[in-house]
């Protein structure tokens, strides 16, 4: 049918029908490698447009992820019990753990919002110091940033925190709990360019702000430059910007807008190296019809079946390119041109289907990531749940054996070794001071029953002996039984092992007064300034006077006051007092001089009573030789006596602190205004209105 078709000298010459099939096959060629030429430059062209932008996306993807994983650990720093304690150390410590174990944090800042200062930092001071920081960025817009977070987490603009420094992003938020108290973390953007930006194929990615700044590029130079791309050409979440002129030649922009942040990341390969491979198609097939002109004679020896096979194979593999179909099986064994054709298909072939297999893959990588992220988010919600239900059952346990109930016991938590090590030693320390308050309860016992019924009896029969003999011995052993009683009483007092809960208003005169009457004072002197009334155990308020009277009086040496000698008459406790008009009686029977009446003597020491002036206690102090500074703590210790040849059992003012401390007083030791001693007891609960009786000497 076509030999009838073609022309009579066609059909009987050779060369003409060889050189007609020449031209023919030629222009088929020309004509399968033009359209081989022009689908895949569509399918380049639309495979790599469609490649910038996922690259894109998936790098907005994880950089969202990034900033949100940033924002579970801001909110996790805020709410650890580092902060929530508010203790400067311990908040110092937690931010530096925080800085080692993250990368993306190179230092953070604990800061008042209200006095706008920095409380304590840590991390790389050549990154970013908490003066350079708050120098640079200002004092008040530094503040300004934690206090808009109102319990979110606030991103600051990126800037430099001084001239030659790493460009830095501030991720801030407030303490929970904690007014004016902000957590501020510090990212060094040059490193997250480094560990976030993935790498492309012949590009790279830039990431740019709202205004155009170049926030996260890998080169690093680029930082906070304003980019040459105008933001005004990011008019959608996602697409792609062609042939655009960025520094010395075109470059394919592909970009897509972030969720979490006010971001756009692009990724942009140069024009020539983004259609590479189109190039390498036309210049191959260039190549192809160049050698198929150039030897055309040599190729008629040749030219058969195989070449028009091989030239219909190149075809059904060109639409089967052009169909997507990139498993498409390719020839690569020829050695002639038709093999570079097929070499040159297989390789565009190959790269694309590599480029969307190492997209899916990130994808597929970013998904995987994110669960994690989220798994992880949700496994420290439900530890830090249970921590919370722990640390409340743990202080029901505690506050019920600070209320007494010592047999109260913690049970360890098995889910958190610490939390369990918190209970164990606890429990440990409960039994402990359980198995001592029992120790202390048999010593009591034993003192107040067991020691106390035979020194009755020694006492009885001493004053049995005393009626019965005068020997000289006889009123010694009375006095050492009489001692060994008053070391009984300190003994039970200094078991005290609780708080006083039951109290009554006392006056101050009347338990001082009383207190004064059953201490041998000798030629001492009591003054009463003033009486305010006050809520006390009244026995162990009263072993507070006759400690301090004890002690005054058998350290005490000069400056007494001392009735005139035709003013006084001597009482049965000892003590002096004034007869006549110018005295009056007290409930004990002592007599009160007025101030007109006395004298000042040598022999004696004169004690002051009185009430501190803020009302908020009483002092007791004299005009002895007073207690060193040096000595003031050891006085306090039990058994610290000075006076151990005088029968000093060094437990007065232990006592005197103990029963403080029950009615949660506070004691100081200073010196009065004459040089003695003088101790203030204040944090005193005051009851009632002050009684008009204090008396003035005694």
């Amino acid at each position: 049918m076509t030999r009838r078709l073609l022309p009579r000298f066609v059909r009987k010459r050779y060369a003409v029908k060889f050189a007609l099939a020449l031209g023919l096959v030629t222009l088929a060629i020309a004509a399968v490698g033009g359209y081989s030429y022009l689908h895949a430059n569509e399918v380049i062209g639309e495979e790599t447009r469609d490649g910038l932008v996922t690259n894109a996306e998936i790098q907005a993807q994880n950089l969202d992820e990034w900033l949100t994983r940033m924002e579970v650990q801001m909110r996790s720093i805020s709410e650890s019990a580092a902060f929530q304690s508010g203790d400067d150390r311990d908040i110092n410590l937690y931010l530096w753990s925080v800085v080692e174990r993250d990368r993306d944090i190179d230092a953070a800042y604990y800061i008042d919002t209200r006095n706008e200062t920095v409380l304590t930092s840590t991390g790389s001071a050549s990154v970013a110091s908490a003066e350079s920081v708050t120098t640079y960025y200002g004092r008040q817009e530094f503040t300004a940033l934690a206090q808009q977070s109102h319990g979110d987490v606030v991103i600051s603009d990126p800037f430099r925190p001084s001239e030659g420094a790493a460009p830095v992003l501030l991720f801030a938020t407030t303490i929970p709990e904690r007014p004016n108290r902000a957590v501020i973390a510090v990212a060094n953007l040059r490193d997250i360019s480094e560990t976030h930006l993935h790498d492309i194929n012949a590009g790279r990615f830039v990431v740019v702000d709202a205004a155009g700044t170049v926030v996260l590029a890998e080169d690093e130079s680029r930082l906070l430059e304003t980019d040459a791309l105008e933001t005004t050409r990011y008019d959608s979440a996602s697409g792609f910007v062609p042939g655009q002129s960025l520094g010395d030649s075109k470059t394919e922009v592909g970009f897509a807008r972030m969720e979490a942040h006010d971001w756009v990341v692009t990724s942009r390969v140069p024009t020539g190296e983004a259609y590479a491979l189109r190039t390498d198609i036309l210049t191959q097939i260039l190549a192809t019809l160049f050698v198929v002109g150039a030897g055309a004679a040599l190729l008629a020896a040749t030219i058969g079946r195989d070449t028009v096979d091989a030239v219909r194979t190149l075809g059904s593999s060109a639409r089967e390119l052009t169909d997507g179909n990139l498993d498409v099986a390719i020839d690569r064994d020829r050695e002639d041109e038709f093999g570079d054709l097929y070499e040159a298909f297989d390789v565009m072939r190959v790269s694309l289907r590599d480029q969307i297999l190492d997209a899916e893959r990130a994808r597929e990588e970013a998904e995987s990531a994110r669960r994690e992220a989220w798994d992880e988010k949700e496994a420290s919600e439900r530890r830090r749940r249970h921590l919370e239900r722990t640390a409340e059952a743990y202080g029901e346990v505690m506050r019920a054996c600070a209320d007494g109930d010592l047999a109260e016991r913690i049970d360890p938590d098995e889910e958190s070794e610490a939390m369990a090590e918190v209970a164990r030693s606890f429990n440990e320390m409960m039994a402990d001071v359980q198995e001592r308050n029992e120790q202390l309860r048999t010593v009591s016992n034993v003192l107040s029953h067991d020691l106390r019924n035979p020194l009755n009896v020694a006492v009885g029969r001493a004053e049995l002996l005393a009626d019965e003999t005068e020997s000289d011995h006889v009123e010694p052993l009375v006095e050492s039984l009489d001692r060994i009683d008053a070391i009984i009483d300190d003994a039970l007092v200094l078991a005290l092992q609780r708080r006083v809960e039951d109290t009554l208003p006392v006056a101050l005169s009347d338990v001082a007064r009383r207190s004064w009457t059953h201490v041998d004072t000798g030629d001492a002197t009591l003054v009463v300034d003033e009486n305010p009334r006050f809520a006390a155990d009244p026995d162990l308020a009263a072993h507070v006077f006759e400690n301090l009277f004890r002690n005054s009086v058998e350290h005490g040496s000069t400056g007494s006051r001392i009735p005139s000698d035709d003013a006084v008459e001597h009482g049965s406790t000892g003590n002096r007092t004034v007869s006549g008009d110018a005295v009056e009686h007290d409930s004990t029977g002592s007599r009160i001089p007025s101030d007109d009446a006395v004298e000042h003597g040598d022999d004696g020491v004169t004690v002051t009573v009185g009430a501190l002036g803020d009302a908020r206690g009483f002092y007791v102090e004299d005009d002895g030789p007073g207690i060193p500074e040096s000595d003031r703590a050891s006085v306090l210790e039990p058994g610290y006596t000075t006076n151990r040849a005088g029968g000093g059992t060094g437990f007065g003012l232990p006592i005197v602190l103990q029963v403080a401390d029950a009615h949660g007083w506070d004691l100081t030791l200073c010196e009065s205004a004459s040089g003695g001693a003088r101790f203030e007891l204040s944090d005193v609960e005051r009851v009632g209105r002050d009684t008009d009786d204090a008396a003035s000497l005694v």
